[in-house]
């Protein structure tokens, strides 16, 4: 299977020499429909892409349309170009997934074929595709490229930051952009609208923390984050004003509980690692942190410094009673919730 890069892809669309196949995927759906939109506009001119360009639904996909638009000739032009949008190959029976893959793997020189995913995931949440999309991403890399579009990292991505807000005649700070990726959890699609709100409200001035603290939408994890370093802290104020936060967002006892627990563990694995002479790196390798929240194994190293262990541990299995409770009682969750938070405000060592 030739596996491709953006970098790839972008120099593909710069000297126009195209693959005869593209398969793209991944958790950064934005970069995904990106890249294949620009593909797109740079192969097909939009004068002719009424007979050159064919776009089909995967959800609701034709293999018979599908070949005859691969087998056309371009008309007034270098090539045909076809998309084919989430579709996903578990859904083929083994005859159409063969035809399929045979179509793919003998695609005529004159044309194109991306299959790309925003909303269908070919990995069904594991670390790799399923089986059938494994054979259609095989197919595909017989003549052409795949590429994994994952979440990147804080860093990387505000330096993008960084250039969008400038293009729209604004400033930010690595720093405030660094922050803004965090805020997203890396979700470049969802970055790309907090930078179109704030650069409207900056209205051509610098974009600072505080914006994105104000205008960005709260999300559980971040808020998490500060909620369980508040509780570190033994700052109760801050800890309950956080809580009221997430409880004000609607959002159920539960999955705030997961993330609680989640961060607290961030700062207990980082305070154990740093006891034991062990780095950061070691702790994102043990246990398997994705690049996109490898800030959160950072994070936590730079605040766990001043935390007691004792009370660290002493949370967690706070932590756990609380989740047995829930599981398990016919309490209010909230109730619960809100008792486990000053359980563990109220640590004494």
């Amino acid at each position: 299977m030739a596996v491709i890069t953006e970098s790839d892809i972008k120099t593909a669309i710069k000297n126009k020499q195209f693959m005869k196949a593209y398969y793209f995927y991944g958790k950064d759906t934005a970069s995904v429909e990106t890249f294949t939109n620009a593909l797109v506009s740079r192969m097909v001119d939009k004068e002719n892409s009424a007979y050159n360009f064919h776009a089909f639904d995967g959800k609701n996909f034709d293999a018979e349309a599908f070949s005859d638009a691969c087998e056309a000739l371009p008309f007034f032009a270098e090539r045909v170009c076809c998309t084919v949008c989430d579709l996903n190959a578990e859904t083929l029976n083994a005859d159409m997934l063969k035809e399929l893959s045979d179509t793919v793997s003998d695609l005529p020189d004159s044309t194109t074929v991306i299959f790309y995913y925003t909303s269908v995931d070919v990995t069904d949440g594991k670390k790799y595709p399923t089986a059938k999309n494994k054979k259609l991403m095989d197919a595909v890399g017989k003549t052409g490229g795949v590429c994994n579009f994952a979440l990147k990292t804080p860093a990387v991505l505000s330096k993008e930051i960084m250039a969008k807000v400038s293009a729209a005649n604004c400033g930010i700070s690595r720093e405030a952009a660094v922050f803004l990726a965090e805020q997203c959890l890396c979700d470049m699609m969802m970055i790309n609208n907090e930078i179109d709100k704030l650069t409207a409200y900056a209205n051509g001035n610098e974009i600072t923390i505080d914006m994105v603290r104000e205008l960005s939408p709260k999300q559980i994890d971040t808020t998490a984050f500060d909620l369980v370093k508040a509780i570190a802290r033994m700052d109760t104020r801050t800890a309950m004003r956080l809580f009221n936060d997430l409880t004000a967002e609607k959002i159920e006892p539960i999955p705030i509980l997961y993330a609680v627990s989640g961060n607290m563990l961030d700062l207990y694995r980082a305070g154990a690692a740093m006891s034991g002479r062990r780095s950061a790196a070691d702790v994102k390798e043990d246990f398997g942190y994705s690049k996109n929240l490898a800030f959160r194994v950072d994070n936590a190293f730079r605040d766990v410094q001043r935390i007691s262990m004792p009370h660290l541990r002493n949370c967690i299995k706070i932590l756990a009673d609380a989740d047995e409770a829930m599981k398990s009682s016919k309490a209010d969750p909230r109730i619960l919730l809100e008792e486990t938070i000053l359980k563990m405000l109220y640590f004494k060592n």
